[in-house]
């Protein structure tokens, strides 16, 4: 099979000839090893040098050439600013503008236009980080939601055609190696992002009613840009509703998820699925109540679905809760990679495959995004040699 197979295979609950293996973010498998496309969603700045300059180390350059070979890869793309995380506001209300605080920090500043106000919030980027750091939210009140939430919302649709003219050229890159993703919010991440996770807590008790009529339009409006990206055809790509953990204990109760999630990403899956397109959600935390909602909505896979004490369920107990019906993505725990022995790697890994190869993709957590060690470079290996062993 190829890795584009053996994917597919795998989120649709076929045969495999092996378990698929995904290194997730840290190693761009199939183009430059020391760049890696960055997410445009996250505001401007850094080059690929000043975030991922780490990637040029011995270490993590020995790393690539001995794993990349038998990874299969998922390769994200999207639609540029029309894909945000501030309510899904049009990009155009949108400014940013960056400068270099010293030699390792960028601060990114920006705004939103309002009626009759500007949202101020701003973020930083780090030298050798491939992540950013939220220094200021744009909501601060009840009142700042309610103003961005006036913004109207338009969708010009030959405004999307670049991000369709990217994703022909990204799955040309791809070819048989593996399977493109879309990277969508879930839409309660475009309202918690707004604001301080505090702020969130507090909000989805105080106003619940306006998070139900923010969560509608949200939704709206994802549905508007699927069509305009999927309405006529010829787009193959696995949609990732992401971020929804902030509705699972310990944030939340479990049956947050049942009020924030399900009825929002359970319309927006329904309606992929009128397409022909597979798809995914990622929710770290504790899943074990929300994987259930997530197999009832006909989601095709989850990940990381993390055992104690992140997560509240084993693997095993995850594949007795899925039943078939839904592909696991993991087990493996970043922290663990990160800093257990070499045998406890080797063990986990075989934990999971003796499971079955059955819906499942074998994964970690989360990828590097800083420099990578000597342990987690061996923990690595031992993963992809364990796995080829016995997958």
């Amino acid at each position: 099979m190829t890795g584009g197979e053996r994917l597919l295979a795998a989120l649709r609950g076929e045969v495999v000839d092996r378990v698929p293996i995904w290194l997730r973010e840290g190693f761009n498998v199939g183009g430059d090893p020391v760049g890696e496309p960055l997410e445009s969603g996250l505001g401007a700045g850094g080059s690929p040098e000043f975030l991922l300059g780490w990637k040029r180390d011995r270490v993590y350059r020995e790393l690539f050439d001995s794993v990349a070979p038998h990874a299969d890869l998922i390769r994200g793309w999207g639609a540029g600013g029309h894909v945000n995380r501030f309510l899904m506001t049009p990009p155009e209300f949108i400014h940013r503008r960056e400068y270099r605080i010293d030699r390792n920090t960028i601060r990114i500043e920006g705004w939103i236009d309002t009626p009759g106000a500007h949202l101020t919030f701003a973020d930083e980027l780090r030298r050798g980080y491939n992540t950013f750091w939220n220094i200021e939210h744009p909501v601060k009140t009840v009142g700042d939601l309610k103003k961005l939430a006036r913004i109207p919302f338009s969708l010009d649709p030959g405004s999307l055609m670049p991000f369709r003219e990217s994703y022909a050229r990204i799955r040309r890159e791809v070819g048989e190696r593996g399977v493109l993703q879309l990277n969508l919010p879930s839409p309660i991440v475009a309202i918690s992002a707004c604001m301080s996770l505090q702020d969130f807590l507090a909000t989805s008790i105080t106003e619940g009613k306006l998070f139900g009529e923010l969560l509608e339009e949200i939704t709206r409006r994802e549905l508007v840009i699927a069509e305009a990206l999927f309405g006529d055809g010829g787009i193959e790509t696995v949609v990732n509703l992401g971020g929804s953990e902030q509705c699972t204990p310990p944030l939340m109760a479990p049956e947050a998820y049942d009020t924030y999630v399900v009825p929002y990403d359970g319309r927006l899956i329904e309606h992929f699925k009128t397409y022909g397109l597979l798809v995914q959600i990622h929710c770290h935390g504790k899943v074990r109540h929300a994987l259930r909602r997530m197999k009832e909505m006909g989601a095709d896979a989850t990940d990381p679905v993390e055992p104690p004490p992140a997560g509240d369920v084993t693997y095993e107990e995850a594949r007795r809760i899925a039943d078939g019906r839904i592909t696991l993505m993991g087990n493996l725990e970043f922290d663990e990679l990160e800093h257990a022995e070499p045998a406890r790697i080797r063990e986990r890994v075989r934990e999971i495959l003796r499971l079955g190869s059955d819906r499942l993709i074998l994964t970690a957590s989360a990828g590097p995004i800083n420099a990578v060690t000597e342990r987690l470079a061996e923990n690595y290996r031992v993963w992809i040699d364990t796995a080829l062993e016995y997958a």
